[in-house]
């Protein structure tokens, strides 16, 4: 099936190059008649790829002139006519930074966002599942100005939690929207992609929308088609990184009467000796679970009954770990427990309601969760990968003329919600990119034209994925040296608010100054990562933290 945004019809494709192709898999040549000319051609309907037509479609330079494709193998009516019941929620959330929201605003995407199924979280509370060390982060806050209009103090959201069905939605309704516009053409896979004898990329489509095949000659191929990317393997670009032995297991999860609308606008995390825990709040009745942990723990939650979910759920945030542990083990007992095993020991370990005590503030927890929405239950596995290159590299002589973004070029371990951040980020500069080529009168698929995108790019994404990748194995350990390292250094982060406030980019910082808010663990997990000792704690939070540490390692061993 296709669908056609209206666009101008004086755009042309300079180009004498010789318009037979040959296949890479077969001897089978493309007439001249059978392959339609095409500019920009992205591969998959994504998050990441509908948002990328949308910044094509936004740039007058590039839509004006170029032709603009984009291809999915699913139905894209699935996702311009989503509309999930009021209060119903997707599993499959994404939080995106301010930067990136005001990103999508400047592209013409956010206003066709359904705002009112998104939540700006204005706090995180994260903890050790071990010690119970914890740092806290809050969004800057705007001061009253009378020059600025701001007549109270206002709290700018460090970051916004939206289902990614909500972004695509908004990204099909810009294009739907623009005069100027991208060619739709989705329910077809990709049969081939082969190269024609000046080396530009020609992609066959499967018949479909009683259509015959069609074969797509482009000037740039971009993937933003997943970690399996056919056009990765078309570029023969390689790929490192390594799975976790991890699955995430994400719901969508409604609140306690009693707590809505309590906390709901912080994002909670604690981690786990398995992985991490997170519960991110959607409204002031919902949220959305993200939990890391084994497979055979992801499997056996999924087998549960939706009602033995909740108070398992409730339990993974506040009980300590010895007890939580007992929980585990039964779970992965041989033959399986009753719910009712599960829910009676559940019960027993339940802490006994303590005397109250003015002086002891007790440790804040997500609200308490009444119920799972149903069906919403899964798991996925967690990998980490990256990428040899983000560009195709030329080959004889001749420009391959492709490109990656998102996860085709990486993947990322959930735990610092960096995953469509960091595709957005790629958007972003190669849409920038592409377009001072058109200006300067370039060729768009050229390599040395495309060469500035890895280069703001490749060692950005890299930090962030090294970081996340060490602060997952930096919690994942039990060694109570490195459990007691890391605890010291959490807790001193936390005292120090001058650190915190450089991390979420500075008090009353927005968007344009925040490229780390929303994204304090990426610094939190470069600060401490490789911690093994006192000493490299030290180290990584820098002079102040590491005389505070040395201090307290010294009353330990004169205590």
């Amino acid at each position: 099936m296709a669908s056609r945004v209206p666009t101008t019809l004086s755009r042309s494709l300079a180009s004498t190059s010789k318009l037979a192709a040959r296949s890479l898999s077969t001897s089978r040549v493309l007439s001249q008649a059978q392959v339609e000319q095409h500019d920009i051609v992205i591969v998959g309907g994504g998050p990441a790829g509908l948002a990328l037509a949308a910044a094509f479609a936004a740039s007058d330079p590039i839509a004006s002139t170029h032709k603009i494709t984009l291809l999915e193998a699913s139905p894209l009516s699935t996702v311009s006519g989503w509309a999930p019941p009021p209060g119903k929620f997707s599993n499959r959330v994404s939080s995106v930074t301010a930067e990136n929201v005001a990103y999508l605003t400047s592209i013409g995407v956010w206003p066709h966002v359904d705002t009112s199924r998104v939540r700006g979280i204005e706090e995180m509370q994260v903890w050790d599942g071990l010690s119970s060390a914890r740092i806290n982060f809050n969004s800057p806050a705007i001061e009253p100005s009378a020059w600025a209009g701001v007549a109270t103090r206002t709290v700018e959201p460090m970051a916004t939690l939206v289902e990614n069905l909500n972004i695509q939605r908004g990204s099909l309704a810009f294009l739907h929207s623009r005069k100027d516009g991208v060619e739709l053409i989705d329910g077809r896979k990709v049969l081939t992609t082969e190269k024609d004898e000046g080396g530009w990329p020609v992609v066959t489509l499967a018949a479909g929308g009683g259509e015959g095949e069609r074969s797509l000659r482009a000037r740039l191929l971009i993937g933003a088609d997943g970690f399996n990317s056919p056009v990765k393997a078309y570029s023969k670009i390689g790929t490192f990184g390594w799975p976790y032995p991890i699955h995430g297991v994400v719901a969508s999860l409604e609140v306690s009467p009693a707590d809505m609308g309590e906390g709901m606008s912080t994002a909670w995390q604690r981690f786990l000796p398995e992985g991490p825990i997170a519960f991110l709040p959607l409204s002031d009745t919902a949220a959305s679970l993200v939990w890391s942990t084994t497979p055979a723990l992801a499997a056996a939650m999924k087998q549960l009954p939706l009602e033995v979910l909740p108070p398992l759920i409730n339990a993974a945030f506040t009980l300590p770990y010895e007890s939580l542990s007992q929980v585990l083990t039964l779970l992965l007992s041989t033959p399986p427990p009753s719910p009712s095993d599960i829910t009676t020991l559940l019960a027993s370990l339940a802490p006994l309601p303590d005397a109250y005590n003015p002086s002891e503030i007790p440790d804040p927890t997500p609200p308490l969760v009444r119920a799972v929405q149903a069906g919403s239950i899964a798991s996925f596995p967690l990998r980490l990968s990256h990428v040899d290159s983000y560009l195709g590299l030329p080959q004889n002589g001749m420009d391959l003329r492709t490109a990656l973004v998102g996860d085709a070029a990486h993947t990322i371990n959930p735990l610092g919600g960096q995953g469509l951040n960091m595709g957005l980020g790629d958007v972003r500069e190669l849409v920038r990119t592409v377009e001072r080529t058109v200006l300067e009168g370039g060729d768009i698929g050229s390599y040395n034209s495309l060469r500035s995108y890895p280069r703001s790019r490749y060692f950005k994404n890299h930090l962030i994925l090294s970081g996340c990748d060490h602060l997952s194995a930096l919690y994942g350990s039990r060694s109570p040296p490195i459990v007691w390292a890391r605890s010291t250094g959490l807790e001193i982060v936390n005292e120090l608010e001058s650190v915190k406030n450089l991390i979420m980019g500075g008090v009353g910082g927005s968007a344009k100054a925040g490229q780390g808010a929303g994204t304090p663990w990426a610094f939190v997990a470069d600060a401490i990562q490789g911690v093994g000792s006192a000493v490299e704690v030290a180290k990584g939070l820098g002079a102040m933290a590491g005389q505070q540490i040395m201090e307290r390692v010294g009353r330990g061993v004169r205590g």
